[in-house]
């Protein structure tokens, strides 16, 4: 029994917190505080049990003081803070100065075990000998004053195992109890405190008894329970980055390309994604074929995919974004190497050819891709940016080339800005969607760089008012005007362009058919818009109760997710999760109006998985608890 309490039950735990610990390393890799935790448990723990065969097989005084004194040391000033402080990153009450005070208390236990250990021992006892093996175990003197090392040792470990105890058990008893096995073994909180306790009370009695293999075996089912509520916890923090992953990504184009520019805002949302701060920004855009808007969506989240797969075999995962723009176009974000080597900018033309390649053939789309300057001030990424989207309109206009570099077009065609590709693009883009105001704002923009255009070149103006009229009707139709109008429009335009002498009088007709055109496809794109939103709120409404994502909803209403998260919040005024939470919480009042269910039963059954996280939101929308709420009725 001896070599059994003493060598093979905390050789098999050590075993196992080790493997564990390889699991979650390779298999369920994360950045969640309470995943950190855990790994630091797990790496204490497999210390604290293999350390137990060491001590008693590396021979005779002083070697088991040492060790065993490094174990104990370990297990009260880290292995119980830990495990103390663990829980609290689930709902997040950690009050401040907690872990200087929890860490504190460990360490004044830890030395006082090293110090009462160490007085008055001088030598070591023979525990046991097995196949020519002698195992010499720490000799602490008993009822030996005037430092009772013994007495003084195991109540350090029983205070210890207590504090334990009682932390894990009075955030037990906030729990609300009535729930079935089934639901308690999803709620990470008692997972959690449950495996606390269970670890607490063995380590007392195994201290008290002398009978190591005790808490040695009950560690095992304490560690599997932590792991099972680590990994719920970084599964919810995973749905909830997923959900915010489109906004960052938004904000990050937006910061790049439009917005006024924050370095500290940047390197802040890249950060929250894992990335570094790029240096190059590379543009691709897929040519589109007049296809169906629900299908222009479905191309390009596979083309994201694929040059999502190409980029990670040769790049790391934090040096490449990228990021879905309009217009059929993906932009790319990437970190290149900053020396002199050109490896870096070889390896991404390489990916860049594959990229297109691939494309081409799986999704049988022609491809344009711009590759912008490097720069080393993340405040010059913006020009990086717009150097890659004028070599993409480049490629795509002027260009004979699938891949095109701004350097090139400054050596090939030094005036490729004289003509306002950009701008007209933009303008187009802006009426494909419907947006009036915003096609005024770009019309100007482009009539600004038109002018001059034209003052250089006037026989080219009915040419080009032929072919920026005939853009301005397709664009109008691909974003779902009604096309007779449509025709009939340009039908009575192409009869007025033989009476535009100048560019000024070319703006002021001009204008007046913006407007049209994108006022038609507003129209169409309202009625669209709000019929969709209408069939997502019924299909929220029949199944609030579920697990829900935005994802669920926006293939339910056959949109992409991103451009659902953007349509839902300009047609209701509220994010998806914002009005799922209120739809949930009106049912939860029905619900605690109408039965006598527990509010954890409430709770589950309008789709929080969570009883805690449900009474802090109910309170925050109403101004009440639950229990307030039923008793006011």
């Amino acid at each position: 029994m001896s070599l059994f309490s003493n060598i093979i039950a905390p050789l098999i735990a050590g075993l196992f917190f080790l493997l564990y610990f390889v699991y979650f390393i390779i298999a369920n890799p994360s950045r969640v505080s309470s995943y950190w935790y855990f790994i630091v448990f797990l790496v204490c723990m497999s210390i604290f049990s293999l350390g137990r065969p060491l001590q008693l097989i590396l021979g005779p005084h002083p070697a088991p003081l040492i060790v065993v004194n490094v174990r104990v040391f370990l297990l009260c000033a880290v292995i119980a803070p830990v495990i103390i402080l663990g829980s609290d990153l689930f709902n997040q009450r950690r009050k401040s100065g907690l872990e200087i005070s929890v860490v504190s208390v460990g360490v004044l236990l830890g030395l006082t075990y090293v110090l009462f250990n160490t007085l008055g021992t001088k030598s070591s006892k023979v525990l046991f000998q097995f196949a020519g093996m002698t195992a010499y175990d720490n000799l602490t003197p008993e009822r030996n004053p005037p430092f009772y090392g013994r007495e003084v040792t195991i109540a350090v470990q029983v205070v210890t195992g207590a504090l334990m105890f009682f932390s894990s058990s009075i955030k037990l008893t906030r729990l609300k109890f009535g729930s079935s096995f089934r639901e308690l073994m999803k709620n990470k909180y008692f997972l959690f405190n449950g495996g606390v306790s269970i670890f607490a009370v063995a380590f007392i009695v195994g201290s008290l008894t002398k009978k190591w293999e005790i808490y040695y075996t009950v560690s095992i089912l304490s560690a599997t329970l932590f792991g099972w509520s680590v990994l719920i916890d970084v599964r919810e923090v995973y749905c909830k980055y997923e959900k915010l992953l489109p906004f960052i990504k938004e904000d990050i184009i937006d910061n790049v390309a439009f917005s006024s520019f924050s370095k500290t805002k940047l390197t802040d949302m890249l950060s929250c994604l894992g990335k570094v701060c790029p240096n190059t920004i590379v543009m691709i855009k897929i040519v589109g074929d007049g296809a169906e808007p629900l299908k222009e969506l479905s191309l390009m989240d596979e083309a994201i995919e694929i040059a999502t797969t190409h980029l990670a075999r040769v790049f790391d995962e934090d040096a490449y974004l990228p990021l879905p723009l309009t217009k059929g176009r993906i932009g790319i974000a990437l970190r290149l190497p900053t020396g002199k080597e050109p490896n870096g900018k070889t390896a991404m033309w390489d990916i860049l050819e594959k990229i297109q390649k691939e494309i081409d053939r799986d999704l049988e789309r022609s491809v344009v891709i711009g590759i912008g300057r490097s720069y080393e001030r993340v405040e010059d990424l913006r020009k990086s940016y717009h150097e890659a989207l004028n070599a993409q309109e480049y490629a795509e206009h002027f260009g004979n080339a699938d891949i095109v570099h701004v350097d090139t077009i400054s050596e090939q065609d030094p005036r490729i800005n004289a003509y306002p590709v950009k701008e007209k693009e933009k303008l187009l883009s802006l009426i494909k969607m419907g947006d009036p105001g915003g096609s005024r704002r770009a019309f100007s923009d482009f009539m600004e760089k038109f002018t001059r255009f034209i003052a250089e070149k006037p026989d080219a103006l009915t040419l080009r008012l032929y072919e920026l009229l005939g853009s301005m009707i397709d664009a109008a139709i691909l974003g779902g005007g009604d096309e007779a109008k449509l025709n009939e429009l340009v039908g009575n335009c192409f009869d007025d362009i033989g009476h535009v002498k100048d560019a000024q009088t070319a703006e002021r007709w001009l204008s007046q058919i913006v407007v049209e055109t994108a006022n038609l496809v507003a129209h169409v794109y309202e009625k669209r818009s709000k019929s969709l939103i209408r069939n997502a709120i019924r299909y929220i409404d029949e199944n609030y109760g579920q697990p829900l994502s935005y994802k669920d909803v926006a293939k339910e209403v056959f949109i992409s997710p991103s451009y659902f998260l953007s349509l839902f919040k300009q047609e209701t005024g509220l994010t998806f999760v914002d009005h799922l939470t209120a739809v949930r919480i009106d049912k939860a009042k029905e619900l605690l109006a109408s039965s006598e269910k527990s509010i954890a039963e409430v709770a589950y059954e309008v789709g929080f998985n969570n009883p805690n996280y449900f009474s802090s939101i109910f309170k925050k929308l109403t101004g009440s608890t639950a229990k307030e709420f039923r008793a006011g009725i």
